[in-house]
């Protein structure tokens, strides 16, 4: 069974895999909030800190993405009608967020002065969030927290995703999604990877941090460009899913990742029984869930004091996190849709 073969239409798992990774990245981001370090997390622990459970999901958001991503680029074939696209799914819910947050959660959790928190550029330099301007604190707000500070932590995904979308469109632009390009596509992305690893260890560490999701983006697109090469079967599928176990526990998971989760997530999100196919058809709140889980996260740490165990912060954060993704889907993501 080629992957060509399965992936047509929208019957699929994927809503709920993303669903899940969602919710995985809640259940990672509990320890560095409730404890302030990541060291616990389970699957840190056991890689020998090479990804945690927020990586890789992480990681299955960016897999698909670049399949998707591709798949809508080769259908449109038009610059302004494929960036119209990616803006409106990314940017109105992000505004959202980010304006929630600096005029409703930040007045209830600042320590200052409402009259110093509404007249200081911080409160509004937040706001810079919703056009991918990173700022990560809101004027004394969550600094008794032992994650100090941080409103969301979870919003530098967002650059990087936003960055493959124009990687995708230049690659298109420049023919270099075509088949008999490929070979020089390749080794022009790992140019630049290492490019980009270079420039991490030379004193930018934070743009280190883009290469496993850019990567897995990468292998995505090539997961579309070659889906009818790519034969699907559960025999590779749990070979995959044996090969994630033991790169694991031998310490090399941080680079097997890349040849065997996309294709267990290809099997899993296509060639599987579409038991769950109508998950988040009509409702897909993964995006919403994302955005909104980090800040939710803090405001219970801040409630416990500042400090909390990881699971207790993660079982009340879920389905508050599940209820604001329903909100900002209903109240942004669906008018947007008609």
């Amino acid at each position: 069974m080629k992957l060509e073969n399965i992936t047509a239409g929208r019957n699929n798992n994927l809503n709920l895999i993303r669903f899940i990774a969602a919710i995985l990245v809640i259940y990672s981001h509990s320890y560095p909030i409730g404890t302030g370090t990541d060291a616990g997390e389970p699957l840190m622990r056991v890689s020998g800190g090479q990804i945690g459970f927020g990586s890789l999901a992480v990681c299955v958001f960016f897999v698909f993405g670049g399949f998707l991503i591709c798949k809508s680029m080769l259908r449109v074939r038009d610059g302004k009608t494929y960036f119209k696209a990616r803006c409106i799914r990314i940017f109105p819910p992000l505004i959202f967020v980010a304006v929630c947050s600096a005029f409703l959660l930040g007045p209830f959790y600042t320590n200052l002065p409402l009259g110093e928190y509404f007249t200081s550029a911080g409160t509004y330099r937040y706001l810079l969030n919703g056009c991918m301007v990173l700022q990560h604190n809101l004027p004394g707000v969550f600094e008794n927290n032992i994650y100090a500070g941080v409103v969301n932590g979870a919003l530098w995904t967002l650059p990087v995703e936003f960055l493959c979308y124009i990687m995708c469109y230049v690659m298109y632009r420049l023919r270099l999604l075509e088949r008999k390009n490929l070979k020089y596509t390749i080794v022009i992305f790992a140019v630049g990877c290492v490019g980009v690893q270079i420039l991490s260890e030379r004193g930018i560490p934070m743009v280190g941090s883009m290469i496993r999701p850019t990567v897995m983006f990468f292998i995505g697109m090539l997961y579309y460009l070659y889906q009818d090469k790519i034969k699907m079967s559960w025999k590779a599928a749990l070979l995959a899913a044996v090969g994630l176990v033991v790169s694991t526990g031998v310490g090399v998971l941080g680079y097997m990742i890349y040849v065997f989760l996309p294709y267990l997530l290809f099997y899993l999100g296509y060639a599987t029984k579409k038991k769950f196919a109508g998950f988040g058809k009509k409702r897909e709140i993964s995006y919403g869930i994302y955005l909104a889980g980090f800040p939710i996260q803090q405001m219970i740490c801040a409630q416990f004091g500042g400090q909390m165990m990881p699971l207790v912060n993660a079982v009340l954060a879920i389905p508050l996190a599940i209820l604001a993704g329903w909100l900002i889907w209903l109240c942004v993501e669906n008018p947007l849709k008609k």
